[in-house]
């Protein structure tokens, strides 16, 4: 399946939403691991978080991670899906350092997850 397929979620259990739009394959793999998880309370893919960051041109740009995510014991966390190859990458880790800044000021966790074709 290509990396960029989009799609509808359908019926989802633990998000309010009766169905989510994934993005890519990686995102739908990752809302059914959500949905299968026994730790996980409530995922939602429209969350409307929205991160400050700056690009390696010094452009003022806006992140939006793949998920919000609450866990059964309280806590509360921002994952990222990313390919394994795209890790590296200038912009990657600019999101990923401007995330993290935001979510430790709001006493949540930053995680970037990574799943394979």
């Amino acid at each position: 399946m290509a990396i960029s397929k989009r799609g509808i979620f359908q019926n989802p259990t633990k998000s309010p939403w009766n169905f989510e739009v994934y993005d890519s394959d990686l995102e739908r793999r990752m809302m059914e691991r959500l949905e299968q998880d026994p730790s996980v309370a409530k995922w939602m893919k429209r969350h409307g978080v929205s991160i400050p960051w700056v690009d390696s041109q010094g452009r003022q740009r806006r992140y939006v991670p793949d998920f919000l995510v609450e866990y059964t014991d309280g806590q509360v966390a921002l994952i990222e899906v990313k390919d394994p190859s795209r890790l590296d990458s200038d912009d990657v880790k600019r999101k990923r350092s401007a995330a993290e800044l935001w979510c430790k000021q709001r006493r949540i966790e930053y995680r970037m997850e990574t799943i394979r074709l």
